[in-house]
C-alpha cells in the first residue's frame, strides 16, 4: 500500500472516529465505565454526564464529588435540562448543606414544575431545617400526586410528630398501611403515634410486628428505602433502627410497668 493510500484511509478513520465520536463514547461508557474515555470521546453529550452523575450517585458507585461535578457540567451545557438540579438537591441534602439543597431544588420547581418528586426532597429539607409547616405543606402536594407510595405517608407522620399532631400522624401511617402492612417503618411510626394517643395494646401489637419483620430484613434490602445514601452507611443505619424499634417497645413496658396496680 502506498503512503497515500495509507495516509486517505487515516483520514477516512479520523473522520469515521469523529462523526460516531458520539456512539463511541456511549459504548466506552456502557462497557467499561471508564468516566474519563467517554467523556474524551463525548465531553459534550448532557444525556451522557447526566448518566455519568447518577452512576455516581449509587447506580453503580458512590462518591458524591464526582456525581456532582457531572451534575454542574450537565447544567452548564444544558442549563435548562429536567433533573441536575433535582439531583445536586438530593446530593447537598445528603451531605448536610441545606441551603446549597434548598436553592437547587428551587431551580427545579422553577424550570420544572411538574416533577412533583421536588416536592418531596423539598419537603425533607425544611423539616431537617425545623420549617415544620412548609414541611407539611409539601409532603401533602406530593402525596396528591403520589399517594400509593409509603415513605411520603411516614414523613408526613414525622412532621406531624415534630408539631404534636399524634392523632394526625396516626392517621397518615394507616393510609399506607392499608398498602404495605408489614413495613416495619411504618409499624414503628404507628407504635409511636398509638402510645401517644393513649393506645398502649395497638402500640405494643405495632412495636412486636415491627421487630418480628427487622429480624427477617436484609441490610441490602433496608437500604433499598434510602436511594442516594452511602452503601457503606447501611449496617449502622439498619442496627440504628432495629435499636430505636427495641427501645421504643421497652418504653412502652416500662410505662405499663409503672402503671400497673401493685
Amino acid at each position: 500500500m502506498s503512503r497515500l493510500s495509507i495516509f486517505a484511509a487515516l483520514v477516512v478513520l479520523l473522520a469515521l472516529g469523529y462523526f460516531f465520536r458520539g456512539p463511541l463514547g456511549w459504548a466506552v461508557w456502557r462497557s467499561t465505565h471508564s468516566a474519563s474515555v467517554a467523556t474524551a470521546l463525548n465531553g459534550t453529550d448532557p444525556e451522557l454526564l447526566f448518566s455519568i452523575g447518577n452512576y455516581y450517585f449509587g447506580e453503580g458507585a458512590y462518591d458524591t464529588q464526582t456525581a456532582e461535578r457531572y451534575f454542574q457540567q450537565v447544567i452548564r451545557i444544558d442549563p435548562m435540562r429536567e433533573g441536575p438540579h433535582y439531583q445536586l438537591a438530593r446530593v447537598y441534602f445528603i451531605n448536610g448543606d441545606f441551603a446549597s439543597a434548598h436553592a437547587q431544588i428551587q431551580t427545579e420547581l422553577a424550570l420544572h414544575p411538574d416533577n412533583k418528586r421536588s416536592y418531596y426532597v423539598r419537603a425533607l429539607i425544611y423539616g431537617y431545617r425545623g420549617e415544620l409547616e412548609k414541611a407539611e405543606a409539601d409532603f401533602k402536594e406530593f402525596l396528591k400526586w403520589k399517594s400509593d407510595g409509603w415513605a411520603g405517608w411516614n414523613d408526613l407522620a414525622w412532621i406531624y410528630f415534630q408539631e404534636g399532631k399524634y392523632e394526625e400522624a396516626r392517621d397518615a401511617v394507616r393510609s399506607a398501611l392499608v398498602r404495605y402492612p408489614d413495613n416495619p417503618w411504618l409499624l414503628n411510626s404507628l407504635g409511636v403515634a398509638l402510645l401517644n394517643t393513649n393506645d398502649q395494646e395497638g402500640a405494643k401489637e405495632s412495636f412486636i410486628k415491627a421487630l418480628s419483620k427487622l429480624a427477617s430484613m436484609t441490610e441490602k434490602e433496608w437500604g433499598i428505602a434510602y436511594p442516594g445514601n452511602d452503601p457503606a452507611v447501611y449496617r449502622e443505619g439498619f442496627s440504628k433502627m432495629k435499636e430505636s424499634v427495641q427501645e421504643n417497645f421497652e418504653l412502652l413496658t416500662a410505662v405499663n410497668s409503672t402503671s400497673s396496680p401493685q
